[in-house]
């Protein structure tokens, strides 16, 4: 079959009937891709914004301590030295053993240091501290580039990749005029306070990006009332005078709305989904911490106790079938026994922790940390539980319909008879 020659307006010649080349469209990414890969370039310009916070008070603050060029500099090597030594290992750990440890890693590197850094009184612990800086961030970047490269297909990664390392310069754009502003009107501790801070925060966000949250639900739901329960014991006794009957009582009464509330109550994230009844469930646990700042009367603060006992009731199922829905059969032992370690994990940092924290503030202050932390589960929890959750075979050829994350209508569980 003969084709005919045309003029386009190019002045070419082309021939009807041949088919020309289609120019493929640009991939688009999965939305919890684009959602991981933002989560991550918004916690390096947390992080990075930090650095930048303490950049001018490093000088001033050696000074305070009869010091110069010379600790400055050596701080400066020691980062920088570290890095180099540290990277290529920290690059070949992440392919061995995942980016996400080395992210977290990193960024818990990054709290510790700047904490340290308000505690430092001398040049040298100042130095040692930057060396560790430079050494537990040395993965970050490996780490953050594997992720791009884990994620993204080959002809977007370029787009991605500036993306992602954008958001270091960030931290430069307006970090180094705040810390100069903190140190000027309150010292020393506000610059490298707040830069702990932004870490604790860009930490945070990396969980958000792993699928490992739910572990963190757990933990802080155990962590939560561990950290507060040593202290609310002397806290009750010495400081609103209750007798141990009425101690007991309020204890009992959250127990007992635990016992009554799971028995009762655990079968509505079947109806209305696990990420509602997680959400509901953290909130009215929150309940308990301003209940004990602010109620100073047995009769109300049982009201609270019972309020937070429920939600611990409507929290521990919901997190469990949200478990078992994302759970291959062969391992929700497993997966149920790793649950367990980071519920017991909560419950050995919380005491830990005040023991230390409480030699630093008041009962009201441990009671606010415990809040604070409850409200970061909630935020995680509206964060990260989207979606449905998968249908799970059942034995004998009987299969029920899994409840959704999200919520929304669902039928009565549906027999499928195979």
């Amino acid at each position: 079959m003969s084709t005919q020659q045309l003029l386009r307006v190019t002045g070419e010649l082309v021939k009807v009937g041949e088919v020309q080349p289609e120019i493929e469209p640009r991939e688009s990414l999965p939305s919890r891709t684009r959602r991981i890969l933002f989560l991550l370039a918004a916690s390096i310009a947390l992080m990075m914004t930090g650095y930048g916070i303490v950049l001018p008070v490093f000088a001033k603050r050696l000074g305070e301590l009869g010091s110069g060029v010379a600790a400055l500099g050596l701080m400066s090597m020691g980062f920088a030295f570290a890095q180099l030594l540290l990277s290529p290992f920290m690059g070949s750990f992440a392919d061995r053993f995942g980016r996400k440890p080395l992210i977290l890693i990193a960024l818990a590197g990054e709290v510790v240091a700047n904490s340290t850094f308000v505690l430092a009184h001398s040049p040298g612990l100042y130095i040692a501290v930057r060396v560790f800086q430079g050494a537990i961030t040395a993965g970050l970047l490996p780490a953050v580039m594997g992720v791009v490269a884990d994620t993204v297909p080959e002809r977007q990664r370029a787009r991605w990749m500036g993306i992602v390392m954008g958001s270091y310069g960030a931290g430069f754009i307006f970090g180094p005029a705040l810390g100069g502003f903190l140190f000027d009107h309150w010292g020393f501790v506000a610059p490298f306070g707040v830069s702990a801070a932004l870490a604790l925060v860009a930490l945070i966000l990396a969980f958000v990006m792993v699928p490992e949250t739910l572990l963190l639900l757990d933990f802080i739901a155990t962590f939560g009332f561990a950290f507060i329960e040593p202290q609310m014991m002397f806290y009750m006794y010495n400081q609103l005078f209750l007798s141990p009957t009425q101690l007991g009582i309020i204890v009992g009464g959250y127990g007992l709305a635990m016992l009554v509330g799971q028995a009762s109550l655990g079968q509505l994230s079947d109806r209305y989904g696990r990420k509602p009844l997680i959400v509901l469930g953290l909130l009215l646990s929150f309940m308990l911490y301003p209940g004990l700042i602010f109620i100073h009367q047995f009769g109300l603060i049982f009201v609270v106790a019972a309020v937070a006992g429920t939600g611990g009731a409507l929290v521990s199922p919901a997190l469990s079938a949200a478990y078992l829905d994302i759970a291959d059969p062969e391992h929700r032992s497993q997966v149920m026994g790793i649950r367990g370690s980071s519920a017991a994990l909560g419950g050995v940092m919380g005491p830990m922790l005040v023991a230390v924290i409480s030699l630093w503030t008041t009962p009201q202050g441990i009671f606010a940390i415990s809040g604070g932390v409850t409200l970061v589960a909630v935020f995680l929890a509206l964060v990260v539980l989207k979606g449905r959750a998968r249908s799970d075979m059942l034995p004998a050829n009987e299969e029920f319909k899994a409840a959704p994350l999200d919520g929304g209508d669902l039928q009565e569980p549906e027999l499928v008879n195979g």
